[in-house]
């Protein structure tokens, strides 16, 4: 420890507890797609905020504020980022993932929504937002064209404790190609049309 306060694994691991008690007790309307927009929107004006305080008083170096590759391009829709999360959900039960970080894309944009859906194995009886993996899937507004950029990476999931320094270090479950093509299949699967090639 540094000068008596927490290191990164312990405050990881209450970060996760924190979420987990929420997702217990409020998951069904705190996560639900439909605050897609309303969660964008209070992200983008707190993560700022939160990471200078971060930055501040914290002894290590942690960043909430990180940035989406040009390789998880998945493609444009001319549908909005909360449209698109409720056409999503009904094939693939998603929801707005409030552990994850703002981002901000290649090309400058900043996150305009975000969503994750669970799969793979799970412990007994566990819900299904305990499954081992996430599909993390971030959209960006085109101020020019109006369609939402979508782009996508594979990875741990960041409820599971067990996962935690898989998920924080991109780790071996972290795949940006599995991502992008689960999320490609994802929008097939949901008849949602959307155009894989570069925006220009």
């Amino acid at each position: 420890m540094l000068d008596g306060s927490i290191e990164l694994p312990q405050a990881a691991v209450v970060v996760v507890f924190v979420g987990v008690v929420m997702r217990v007790y409020f998951g069904s309307v705190v996560f639900a797609p439909k605050y897609t927009r309303f969660w964008n929107i209070l992200r983008r004006a707190l993560v700022p905020v939160l990471q200078k305080v971060i930055y501040r008083h914290l002894p290590f170096d942690v960043s909430i504020e990180n940035y989406a590759v040009e390789e998880e391009y998945v493609g444009h829709v001319d549908l909005s980022p909360q449209k698109v999360a409720k056409i999503l959900d009904q094939e693939r039960d998603v929801e707005v993932p409030l552990l994850s970080g703002f981002k901000t894309d290649w090309e400058d944009r900043k996150e305009a929504g975000t969503l994750v859906w669970y799969h793979g194995p799970r412990l007994g009886g566990l819900p299904r937002w305990l499954k081992k993996y996430q599909v993390h899937v971030t959209m960006f507004n085109d101020n020019e064209t109006g369609e939402t950029i979508l782009t996508a990476h594979h990875e741990a999931n960041p409820y599971r404790p067990d996962l935690w320094h898989d998920h924080l270090t991109k780790g071996e479950s972290f795949s940006v190609e599995r991502g992008v093509e689960m999320t490609k299949t994802a929008l097939e699967d949901s008849e949602l049309a959307y155009d894989a090639h570069p925006l220009r």
